[in-house]
């Protein structure tokens, strides 16, 4: 076997409170990466993989206590000074971060912020030298129009672009090591794909090897050559990615694999329909600038009748977001009609809008910035209830139980606050909250995306218990086709702004009239690395 060109050995973390108290957060963790190589590291949340990765940087807060050994290419890590560091940093050891937007700067265009990479880590180019290497970089990530991308700022790409932009920043010094932590979490399938065959294009074409940190199991069969699997700090195996997925050593791994959705179509009992609880009639929303419009939704119609989950997918941009959105009155409405339990939402005004509202419940995508941290679990999920119904005292009390019983929380837990809670545990007390007042709709906006495959299992076995129980009905809007198809009742496709096909789940999934449809389906990762591997050559020779 070659000399390993990154190396962790008895990798320990812990962290010091004011108080003195420790916390380990990373126990003797040991692998290597091998020049060329991609090595996942997986695990659910707090397993400790995104505390290895920043480890591995010297990116860790200032009471971290790091021991063990971390050397590249045989030169040790650990100990080195601030300035060694910073001569590794972004030169022989790149970093992309899971939010691209959290990573560049607002202020500043694209072209520039590219360009201050290069002005730190390669002073010898002079200003010329480093605008054409900056166009060089948004052009090697596949941006179309570099020039003129260079000139925008974040808030002006979607999702995918920016992931690419993030990316070109960490290929600016042809790293030896790009270390990716999560770089695909929040992006839909097709440009989830899109990142990942360029990922693996740069692995090829410039030898960059590939640490990457990440809970979506589809992703690791797609790209990994071996797996680190972690548990509570520490390296529960390693395996090679087809070892791993056809014979795991470990029973965590087993249940890890067990917990992953699937796209399997299987059959259900056919549903019960009820009347209709949201009704969507040729929907037009358009955003008024100075000098233009912009038609994010045009001509939308679909029906969600109470007890039914109506699921709603499509690429980042096609406008799933905004017809949410817009139900709730946070979009603008150009024309058509919103109906929700027979009343016009878009016509509706003073006491009849406000008493729609309550009967409307939201759970987003990021619970952490849903929910006040000033406020305690039982103070989030008493909200509405103290503004709408007013409750008050043990009243109040019994019902915030009643919501942490339904979303099964402990009831001692109520004094917790937000950043006291794992990302599974947060998205509870969203649920909790948004069900507090029995809202007839329910629309649930990606609610599992940023989840571990674990957690976001006992997630969706909670969503479902609950819509079988209280059967309000659900707009589930994902870009997860596997969450979509162990949810959804029927499924709504949408692209640049428009229906393009519903129908049943099963028929959507198995025989979808669209190209479209079928190109999402045959992007969407599945955990079966061989799979993944024969749609990649398959890819390629197109």
């Amino acid at each position: 076997m070659n000399a390993p060109l990154l190396a962790l050995d008895d990798l320990t973390v812990a962290f010091r409170s004011r108080r003195g108290d420790e916390s380990r957060a990373v126990h003797g963790v040991s692998f290597e990466v091998l020049d060329k190589e991609i090595v996942a590291v997986v695990g659910e949340s707090g397993s400790g993989k995104s505390v290895t990765a920043m480890s591995v940087l010297g990116l860790l807060p200032g009471n971290a206590e790091v021991t063990g050994s971390v050397r590249l290419d045989g030169e040790e890590l650990l100990n080195a000074d601030e300035k060694t560091l910073q001569g590794i940093r972004g030169r022989r050891i790149a970093m992309i971060f899971q939010d691209p937007f959290g990573a560049l700067d607002p202020v500043f265009t694209i072209g520039f912020q590219i360009r201050e990479v290069l002005r730190k880590h390669s002073p010898g180019l002079s200003a010329r030298d480093r605008r054409r290497r900056a166009i060089e970089l948004l052009a090697a990530v596949e941006l179309r129009e570099p020039e003129k991308r260079a000139r925008s700022y974040p808030h002006q790409l979607s999702g995918g672009q920016a992931q690419r932009v993030v990316i070109a920043m960490a290929l600016a010094c042809d790293p030896e090591i790009l270390i990716a932590d999560e770089p695909t979490t929040a992006l839909d399938v097709t440009v989830q794909r899109e990142i990942l065959d360029l990922l693996m294009r740069v692995r090829e074409r410039e030898g960059t090897a590939v640490l990457l940190i990440t809970h979506d199991m589809g992703v690791v069969a797609d790209v990994a050559d071996r797996v680190v699997v972690m548990r509570d700090g520490r390296v529960e195996e390693t395996q090679t990615v087809e070892r791993l997925f056809a014979h795991p050593s470990a029973d965590y791994t087993r249940r890890l694999l067990r917990s992953v959705p699937r796209l399997d179509v299987a059959d259900r009992a056919s549903l019960a329909v009820d009347e209709p609880a949201l009704v969507l009639d040729e929907l037009t929303v358009e955003y008024r600038q100075r000098f233009q419009s912009v038609t994010a939704v045009a001509g939308a119609s679909l029906t969600v009748a109470r007890g039914e989950v109506v699921a709603l997918v499509g690429e980042s941009g096609s406008g799933k977001t905004t017809i949410g959105k817009a139900i709730t009155g946070l979009a603008p409405v150009r024309s058509g009609t919103i109906v929700v339990d027979g009343v016009d939402a878009v016509k509706a005004r003073g006491r009849q809008a406000t008493d729609l509202k309550k009967k409307i419940g939201v759970v987003f995508q990021n619970p952490m910035g849903a929910l006040d941290p000033r406020w305690t679990m039982a103070e989030s999920i008493g909200e509405p209830l103290r503004v709408h119904r007013g409750l008050r005292g043990k009243a109040l009390t019994a019902r915030t139980d009643e919501l942490l019983d339904a979303v099964r929380l402990s009831r001692s837990w109520s004094t917790r606050y937000a950043h006291e809670l794992s990302g599974g545990q947060r998205q509870r007390v969203a649920i909790a909250r948004a069900l507090a007042l029995d809202p007839v709709l329910l629309i649930a906006d990606e609610p599992t995306s940023a989840l571990d495959v674990s957690v976001q299992s006992t997630v969706l076995d909670l969503f479902r218990r609950l819509q079988c129980e209280l059967r309000f009905a659900c707009l589930f809007i994902s870009h997860d086709l596997a969450v979509v198809d162990s949810l959804a009742d029927r499924i709504v496709v949408m692209s640049d702004s428009r229906v393009v096909e519903e129908g049943a789940r099963r028929q959507i999934l198995l025989d979808p009239r669209e190209d479209y449809t079928r190109r999402l389906l045959e992007a969407a990762p599945v955990p079966d690395p061989q799979l993944q591997r024969k749609r990649r050559r398959e890819r390629e020779k197109v």
